[in-house]
Parts: C-alpha cells; sequence; structure tokens
C-alpha cells in the first residue's frame, strides 16, 4: 500500500541534507577564500585595469619613443618653498654667515645700514645677505626650466599646463616655447654678487637700504612701489623699483637680462658657457660705462675671489 506519509518523510530529510550541504559549502568558501568555481573568469584581467585607471603613456614631440606616464607627486620646488626662511634683520647678528657650500635658503625682508661697519665686516655681512636669495632664485628658475622641457616633450598638455607655459612666455617675453627654454638660463654666481657690488657700493645706496633695490632697476609705471631718485635725465624724473625682499629685487634682476634684446649676446653666450669672465664680455650694455663696466666687473670678481660662490648650492 502506498504510504504518502513515509514518501514525504524521506523527501524532508533529503531536502535537509542537501540544505546542509550547501551551508557547509558556503562556510567552507569563506574561510578559504577560495575561487567560486562558477564565477566566470576575467578574460583579460591586465587591459580592465589599465581601462579603469585610465593610464596614459604620452609619446615624445618626435613620437619615436615612448615616455614615463605623468604621475601626481609633490613637486620638487614644494621642498624648497617648505625650507624657506624669511628673517627682517635689525644688525649684522641677524645675519646667517655663510660659511660653506651648503646654504641654508633664507630671504631678508629688508636691508641693514652698512655703512658704519669695517670694511671687512661689511663685505662679508652684504655677500651673506644676498648669495642665499641668489641661490634661491636660480634654483626656481632652473627647476621651471625643467619644467617647460618636460612639457615640451610631453607633446598633449592640460588645459593647466597650457595656462602655465602661456604664463611664462609672457614673463619672459618668448614667442614660443623653445625661445622660453633657452631665456630661462642662469648663469654664474659671482657675476650677480660683483653686478650687486658695483650696483649698489657694497650695499650702502639708499636704493638698496630702503628699497631693496640692488641693481638700479628703474620704475616706469605710477602704479608699482617706488622711489623718486636724486637725479634725473634731462626733464625726466627718475624713479626706482621698491621690493618686498632681496629676493624680489634679484628675480627681477634675472628677468631683465633674460628679456631685453640689450642682452641677446649675453643669453646666447651663457646657453654655451659659464665662465664668468667670458659672460662678462658681454654686458657692456648693462652699463654707460661700456668697456670700463665690463674691466670693473673683473676686477670685483677677482679682487674679492667671488668665484668661490659659484660651487655654492642650497641646503634643502
Amino acid at each position: 500500500m502506498f504510504n504518502l506519509n513515509r514518501v514525504i518523510y524521506w523527501l524532508v530529510l533529503f531536502l535537509a541534507f542537501e540544505l546542509s550541504l550547501f551551508a557547509a559549502y558556503i562556510i567552507l568558501f569563506n574561510i578559504l577564500e577560495v575561487k567560486n568555481p562558477f564565477e566566470k573568469p576575467l578574460e583579460n584581467p591586465v587591459v580592465q585595469l589599465a581601462k579603469k585607471e585610465k593610464v596614459q603613456y604620452p609619446k615624445e614631440a618626435n613620437n619615436s619613443k615612448m615616455i614615463a606616464p605623468q604621475v601626481k607627486v609633490a613637486p620638487e620646488k614644494n621642498k624648497l618653498e617648505t625650507a624657506l626662511v624669511e628673517i627682517t634683520p635689525n644688525s649684522p647678528e641677524d645675519i646667517v654667515h655663510v660659511m660653506d657650500e651648503g646654504v641654508k635658503p633664507i630671504i631678508y625682508t629688508k636691508s641693514i645700514p652698512l655703512s658704519k661697519l669695517s670694511i671687512q665686516n661689511k663685505k662679508q655681512s652684504f655677500i651673506d645677505m644676498i648669495v642665499p636669495s641668489i641661490l634661491i632664485v636660480k634654483r626656481r628658475i632652473c627647476q621651471d626650466r625643467e619644467r617647460v622641457i618636460a612639457l615640451i616633450n610631453q607633446g598633449e598638455l592640460s588645459k593647466e599646463e597650457r595656462v602655465w607655459l602661456t604664463k611664462k612666455r609672457h614673463i619672459f617675453k618668448a614667442k614660443d616655447n623653445n625661445e622660453l627654454y633657452k631665456k630661462m638660463g642662469t648663469h654664474p654666481t659671482s657675476i650677480v654678487v660683483a653686478q650687486a657690488i658695483i650696483e649698489s657700493g657694497w650695499g650702502t645706496s639708499r636704493f638698496f637700504e630702503q628699497a631693496n633695490n640692488l641693481f638700479g632697476v628703474w620704475s616706469f609705471t605710477e602704479h608699482e612701489e617706488r622711489m623718486e631718485a636724486n637725479e634725473s635725465r634731462g626733464e625726466q624724473r627718475v624713479y626706482l623699483r621698491k621690493y618686498t625682499s632681496i629676493e624680489q629685487s634679484i628675480n627681477d634682476y634675472f628677468i631683465l637680462l633674460s628679456t631685453q634684446e640689450a642682452y641677446q649676446a649675453f643669453r646666447d653666450k651663457r646657453l654655451r658657457s659659464q665662465n664668468p669672465f667670458e659672460l662678462i664680455q658681454e654686458l657692456d650694455k648693462y652699463s654707460e660705462l661700456g668697456d670700463v663696466y665690463i674691466r670693473n666687473l673683473k676686477e670685483t670678481i677677482e679682487k674679492n675671489g667671488l668665484e668661490l660662490y659659484d660651487s655654492y648650492h642650497l641646503d634643502l
């Protein structure tokens, strides 16, 4: 006789057994983290990962070889900007002595009266004030120049990169990126120090003491901070720029030499040589003294041993 209750009993028992097996499988799968045998494997996981991350390898300008992808890391410039120290000196004791090739990145926001110091102390204090700022300006220019050549080789640029290049071309008065790269050269520290010595009288000029103007740079617009000179050119009054720091004055000086047509020969030679005595031969137009100015530069470098500072670098 067909026993329905017995059939139901065995069906329930079989179903309970199947559920127990399935539960055991799930527990074992989670513990061992084994791959689900029923999951369809990725056909090409490498390609899918690349597509997800959108990694691109732009070619160089000549499309001849590949260059590394851009990685967004903190730029080298941040290392310098983080280490910068600003000092507003009130006496010679506030000036940090430059003792060796590793120079601390210090920006002095004003000068101190040097005329009452002994000749030796005046000279050393003046050099100690300006050498750090010279190295800071040169470092920044070199870092920007490296970025320019990297962007030239990169080819396709972002909007931010195009805007950055446009601003730099405007500052350096360059018609294209290649000319920008050439104009962003720097020259030996000894030349900068020698010109600062001559133009400011070892830091005793009124323009340096009151306006941080090391090089006697003129102002031609009334909308910028400036001070009037004691002398005039005919009926034209002469004004000189006022700077918030020594570093700002030095930066303006480098821009001046990199943009004015009068210094084209200097810039051309700067691309080929870093010999200070060769380069100063092209600075005759910097002063109305012409060749006499060149002789003064040469004598200033030699007499004060300024070539020593050509090997100095920032201690970062």
